[in-house]
């Protein structure tokens, strides 16, 4: 199946599920601004340690951006290796 840049959430999960270590990613959501324009902000953990943190107009395109950053934080630290 071919990924489109729009499905870092699920290549995210797809990635931990597959290494066994899924139930380390977890979010926290924030909303700010007016009911009329809000501005979204998600920071995405793995074990705790923020990975990825991003804002938006939608709460779903802020944990896109967010779970894009953890997967090339997860490369960085890969490559270190």
């Amino acid at each position: 199946m071919a990924y489109s840049d729009d499905h870092y959430r699920m290549r995210l999960n797809n990635f931990l599920q597959g290494r066994g270590v899924a139930s380390t990613l977890t979010w926290e959501i924030h909303q700010a601004g007016a009911n009329h324009a809000p501005v979204w902000t998600a920071i995405a953990y793995l074990n705790h340690i923020e990975y990825g943190r991003a804002t938006s107009k939608t709460q779903g395109g802020a944990k896109e951006e967010a779970a894009r950053l953890v997967l090339f934080a997860i490369a960085a630290d890969s490559g270190r290796r």
